[in-house]
């Protein structure tokens, strides 16, 4: 027992007084670090917007399938042409990202270096279409599935505002349908395409090869749709169902074209608006037209010029080129560069925004303040 002085009448100072040790005192809750989930999140509004309208396209042109399948137009290659020229502007201002992210200005040797370097690595992916077209054709098809991947896998980290961080399984289920199930179910409209860019490509890729990535492709969807349920991410869980269906049921001309225009460039396109920090205080407040029409402004003389550089190479006199192969070695030369610098920066960290408004900062900043 502790006792506290008083007065005594006798001596001056009273009998001791019992003080209770255990005084009421308000209770701190542990911190985070011990244990305790931190308050969730609010998803993103501009990636969860661009979401719902890949979702909400996607799943039309499904719905539609029987009757576009019906007309007979859906296996028709202009298809695949307009929806590859229309996602062609999200890799545009693939220049200005690195500034973005730095959120400084970038010195011109430094912007001249990587506009040098960009270019040498897309020269370099044509010159392999052209000296070894069969084996590179194959090594895009694999990059593509990777890119692909990463990306819906980036997308959902930065709409969610945690870190990106990309697993093979993830990777796979959405990245494989728009590759590998139009190759092993759809042979007979897929291999006469691949034959005008490669010629021995369809031999290259076996039956076997072909039903042994399907068969992939499916365990990893399976698997990354259980992961997404138990992890309570249920508006996920379904988007690797849907590409499955699509791609398996849709011719791969209309499917491949409306995939990479409404769906891939639509949602990376929506990461660069937030990685553009001018467009910062309009996102907050909930604005997307100023810089949706920035986005134009930056991407308008890059799309013209790569236009403009395919249809030289399609109508040049005396040198002139059958539209798809060409479409799409020009776009597989520019993928390259392309998937390297959008890797950097998904590990970079922008998965992790660290603005309140919404806007990104470079990984080292997200993480010390995560």
């Amino acid at each position: 027992m502790v006792t506290s002085p008083s007065s005594d009448p006798a001596r001056g100072v009273a009998p001791p007084v019992p003080v209770a040790q255990d005084r009421a005192r308000p209770r701190r809750r542990p911190s985070s670090a011990y244990g305790t989930k931190a308050p969730a999140q609010q998803p993103d509004r501009l990636l969860r917007g661009a979401g719902t309208a890949s979702q909400l396209a996607l799943g039309g042109l499904l719905a539609l399938a029987p009757l576009i399948g019906a007309a007979g137009l859906a296996g028709s290659p202009g298809f695949l042409i307009a929806g590859l020229l229309l996602g062609l502007p999200h890799g545009a201002v693939d220049h200005l990202v690195p500034a973005w992210l730095a959120a400084r200005a970038r010195p011109l040797p430094a912007r001249v270096a990587l506009l040098v370097v960009y270019t040498a690595v897309a020269g370099a992916g044509l010159v392999a279409f052209r000296a070894a077209p069969d084996l590179a054709l194959v090594g895009f098809l694999v990059v593509s599935v990777v890119h692909f991947g990463t990306a819906d896998v980036a997308f959902h980290a930065e709409r969610d505002r945690r870190p990106v961080r990309p697993g093979v399984t993830a990777v796979l289920a959405y990245g494989g349908p728009p590759v590998v199930v139009p190759l092993a179910l759809w042979r007979d409209q897929v291999d006469p395409l691949l034959a005008t860019v490669a010629p021995r490509a369809p031999t290259l890729l076996a039956v076997e090869v072909r039903a042994l990535a399907f068969a992939a492709v499916l365990c990893a969807v399976v698997v990354t749709v259980r992961r997404d349920l138990r992890a309570g991410r249920t508006r996920d869980a379904h988007q690797p169902v849907l590409l499955v269906g699509l791609f398996a049921t849709v011719p791969p001309a209309l499917a491949i074209g409306a995939y990479f225009a409404f769906w891939h460039s639509c949602r990376h396109v929506a990461r660069l608006l937030r990685h553009d920090p001018r467009n910062t205080a309009d996102l907050a407040a909930g604005r997307v037209g100023r810089p949706l029409r920035r986005f134009a402004r930056q991407a308008a003389a890059p799309t013209v010029l790569a236009v403009a550089a395919l249809t030289a190479l399609i109508t040049w006199p005396g040198h002139r080129a059958d539209p798809l192969p060409a479409t799409f070695a020009v776009l597989a030369a520019l993928t390259l560069p392309h998937a390297v610098l959008v890797a950097w920066t998904d590990r970079r960290g922008s998965g992790s925004p660290s603005r309140a408004d919404g806007g990104l900062l470079p990984g080292r900043d997200t993480r010390r303040h995560s």
